[in-house]
């Protein structure tokens, strides 16, 4: 990555805000920005975006302003793409901004938790004007549904710990053998991936999973992914089936490319 070492990244969804975006990079500062639009953004929504970007690259680089896609109401997809971003980012020793004023509420929400997770700066900016009903885009005016800006709040930081790698990865495994799986192929599944180590004997027809590798896999993996109701468990003995949950299942997706980005970096 060529944006790297204590860098300030802005990272905004986009809503009908033009001084809610732009002043506060302006005050705040930045080296690189992404704008987050919907991929079936209105005409309005794209006079906005038109403004957006002419105001952001008189303050940065435009090769620096990365406009991206992600389905607005797509809960999922949008906390999966904040989170990569997040990571990806702080990852090059960049800080990271996220602007929780500029988009829609579950937009905001996905962006506190994205930002608690792995350690981005959330903001609210206050504007100074709310009386304006309706954008203006007429007659070459773009105007927000705020204009001006009163002050920054940051959101104080907490900690909130983010899915385990390891277990991502496991949801991985499990999700490419369409989500069900003998409890021993998927045993040498993860070792197969490196995920375990040790925990057979054997090769070929004659590989088995030995006592201790049972022991091993339950306590560093099924209990885990049990516990979180991300598996269940279906049978009995070491012939029993591994099954992943829907919980399983939309934790793998959002959190799929976060793992991914954190481990090419």
């Amino acid at each position: 990555m060529e944006l790297t070492g204590h860098k300030k990244v802005h990272i905004a969804p986009m809503g009908y805000e033009i001084d809610r975006v732009e002043l506060a990079i302006k005050k705040i500062g930045a080296d690189r920005v992404y704008l987050i639009k919907d991929p079936q953004e209105s005409k309005q929504g794209l006079l906005y975006l038109s403004e957006l970007t002419r105001r952001i690259t008189r303050l940065i680089p435009e090769e620096e302003l990365k406009i991206l896609e992600c389905p607005i109401w797509d809960f999922q997809k949008t906390m999966s793409l904040l989170c990569e971003l997040v990571r990806r980012e702080k990852s090059a020793g960049n800080f990271v901004y996220i602007n929780l004023s500029s988009g829609s509420k579950l937009s905001a929400v996905a962006g506190t938790l994205a930002a608690l997770m792995y350690g981005a700066t959330p903001y609210y900016v206050r504007a100074e004007e709310y009386n304006i009903k309706f954008p203006k885009t007429k007659n070459g005016e773009i105007k927000g549904v705020t204009s001006g800006i009163k002050e920054i709040l940051q959101i104080p930081i907490y900690t909130i710990e983010p899915p385990d790698d390891d277990l991502i990865k496991a949801l991985a495994v499990l999700f490419e053998n369409g989500g069900r799986i003998k409890q021993k192929e998927y045993i040498f599944a993860l070792e197969e991936t490196g995920l375990l180590k040790d925990v057979t004997s054997g090769s070929g027809k004659r590989k088995e999973v030995t006592k201790k590798g049972y022991a091993r896999a339950k306590r560093q993996y099924f209990e885990k992914l049990e516990d979180k109701e991300w598996i269940v468990k279906k049978g009995k003995g070491r012939s029993s089936f591994i099954e992943i949950t829907k919980e399983g299942e939309n934790t793998f997706q959002t959190f799929r490319e976060v793992t991914k980005v954190y481990h090419q970096d």
